[in-house]
């Protein structure tokens, strides 16, 4: 398959693909739909197994390089599992080819500060954690309603989405990202908002 094809066979839900590159990396660039698990020493493909509870997709890895792309073939296809094809560039075939590729920004708190006027920010908590203080003018929607509130969305706008700390956020950014929406996951959350002093509503 060519990455065009990957794409599409992705979004199809017929293969899984697994990038095994840092987070970093896979957020700057990486395949819609696909999972980011980056290679480790530690129950690697065991963890993956389990995690797919029995099912057994076609799987594709992403990975920087070849030695990275073997050594994760050989550990899946150890503990029963089908890999059909590997990208050992880092996408960079990907993105010559013009697949469709999904990237999430990352901003500080700081700099979100001074570009409020770029962004819509998208606060992911709960809402007894918006009581504790928000960002003037932010649009709230806790992180599991956004799959059914994703039409309250505008493609036209740039989102910066924000947690407690940036794991949901992360989360949220990828699914948008995925979804063709412009994004940047706000780095440290609200904790770093806080701490570095910057100005926050009453979260009415």
């Amino acid at each position: 398959m060519n990455c065009r094809e990957i794409v599409e066979n992705s979004r199809s839900g017929n293969i899984l693909i697994i990038d095994t590159r840092n987070g970093e990396n896979y957020m700057a660039k990486h395949i819609p739909g696909s999972v980011n698990v980056p290679l480790s020493p530690y129950s690697w493909a065991r963890s993956i197994k389990n995690w797919l509870d029995g099912r057994s997709p076609d799987i594709v890895i992403v990975s920087d390089n070849v030695d990275t792309s073997q050594r994760a073939s050989k550990e899946l296809i150890s503990v029963g599992l089908k890999v059909v094809q590997t990208i050992d560039n880092g996408l960079e075939s990907c993105a010559a080819e013009g697949a469709e590729l999904a990237t999430v920004d990352l901003i500080t708190p700081e700099e979100l500060s001074e570009k409020l006027d770029e962004y819509t920010v998208l606060d992911v908590r709960e809402p007894f954690e918006w009581q504790m203080g928000t960002i003037a003018d932010s649009m709230r929607i806790p992180m599991n309603d956004i799959p059914d509130r994703l039409h309250e969305l505008e493609r036209g706008k740039k989102y910066a989405v924000i947690c407690a700390h940036g794991n949901r956020s992360e989360v949220v950014s990828v699914y948008l990202a995925d979804n063709g929406f412009k994004v940047a996951n706000v780095i440290g959350g609200m904790q770093r908002w806080v701490r570095s002093s910057l100005p926050l509503d009453d979260g009415s």
